[in-house]
């Protein structure tokens, strides 16, 4: 090959490879634009990403304070029960029913809807609510407790039951009392006719007292069913109960009742005091006939910035719980003698004066109703 012939093939050769060169800085600067695109796309997911986790942070921060800060008991487990989140409110219920009786309450609730269930003396509201992810299967519950609803309800009920069965007994009782005079009147004058015949004035004198006693019950019961009319004062309670256990004080006698007073000579109650005379008489005598032989009977007052009042309880036999929910209509009575209308009567006159009565018992020990009236 000549010279020429290979100086030629060398400028080709060097042609080719700046070609080459030239193609190669063209990829490389499309491979930076490209990156630098790609670059600001990751810049953007980055930027995307930490937003979203910003906002997860917040989001969560947020539940956990709705968990956290909720009134209502919110507990998550899994299909073996095994507690997975519990709120301040839960660990309180577990610590109150103890854990194994409060897993025991909610598998018996194993499917999605609201239930009540009645744990010691309480209503408790169970909503159920499925939990299934991918990781975890089981259950959410959010418990409520609804007592004092439930027992403003059966107040309502009750009250409501009163009216009805007031107007019913009223009628009842003037229908029954017309007869009632004319059988004492003429009991009265066979009564006088057989002056001389101990038999016959005997069996009268029985008659009289029946239609006495039934006269008494229709008086009661006329007095659960008028409408009552107040004439309010200032009245210390102490004086209210020294007039009653005087009164009362031989039948406690009888049975060898230790009275305890712990009433303060200082509380008042704004009320009408005869009427009020009546629903201490009543409470008493009802915890006269429960207590045995020896047994005690307590009053206590108190006095507070929102109501005053007293509480009596004695150590006799207690009322059930199923009794407990009846207390308060008229004829329902646990005495083999006796109408059922005092307690019926006591509750009237403390509503009237829109006061409040209640009542604690374990059914066997002791009882102690409390009145309490706005100051």
């Amino acid at each position: 090959m000549t010279e020429k012939q290979n100086k030629t093939e060398q400028a080709k050769e060097l042609e080719m490879l700046m070609e080459a060169f030239d193609q190669f800085n063209k990829a490389s600067i499309q491979l930076e634009e490209k990156y630098a695109i790609i670059e600001e796309e990751a810049k953007k997911l980055r930027e995307e990403v930490q937003e979203k986790n910003v906002e997860l942070s917040k989001l969560s921060t947020l539940l956990e304070s709705v968990l956290y800060n909720s009134n209502s008991c919110v507990i998550a487990v899994d299909e073996e029960y095994n507690i997975l989140v519990k709120n301040p409110v839960a660990e309180k219920l577990l610590a109150e029913l103890g854990d194994d009786k409060f897993l025991v309450m909610l598998e018996k609730y194993s499917r999605s809807g609201v239930f009540d269930h009645e744990e010691d003396e309480r209503t408790l509201r169970v909503s159920v609510g499925l939990l299934d992810t991918e990781e975890q299967k089981g259950y959410v519950y959010v418990i409520n407790d609804i007592t004092h609803l439930k027992n403003l309800e059966m107040e309502r009920n009750r009250d409501e039951k009163l009216k009805l069965m007031g107007e019913m007994a009223a009628n009842i009782a003037h229908d029954i009392r017309n007869p009632l005079g004319s059988i004492e009147l003429f009991a009265s004058l066979l009564e006088r006719d057989l002056h001389k015949n101990e038999s016959g004035m005997k069996l009268t004198r029985s008659i009289i007292k029946g239609v006495r006693t039934i006269n008494a019950i229709i008086t009661n019961i006329l007095i659960f069913t008028k409408e009552i009319q107040l004439e309010k004062t200032e009245q210390y309670v102490a004086d209210i109960v020294d007039d009653v256990i005087l009164y009362m004080q031989h039948l406690m006698r009888d049975k060898n009742i230790r009275f305890k007073n712990l009433i303060s000579e200082d509380d008042k109650i704004s009320c009408d005091k005869e009427l009020f005379k009546q629903v201490v008489m009543n409470i008493i005598h009802n915890a006269i006939d429960a207590v045995e032989d020896n047994g005690v009977i307590t009053m206590e007052s108190f006095t507070d910035n929102s109501s005053s009042g007293f509480s009596v309880n004695d150590n006799g036999s207690g009322i059930s719980t199923d009794m407990r929910k009846k207390l308060f209509i008229p004829f329902q009575t646990t005495k083999a003698k006796g109408t059922g209308l005092g307690l019926a009567i006591v509750y009237k006159i403390v509503k009237a004066h829109d006061g409040n009565i209640t009542l604690d018992s374990d059914g066997k020990s002791y009882t102690t109703f409390k009145i309490e009236l706005p100051r």
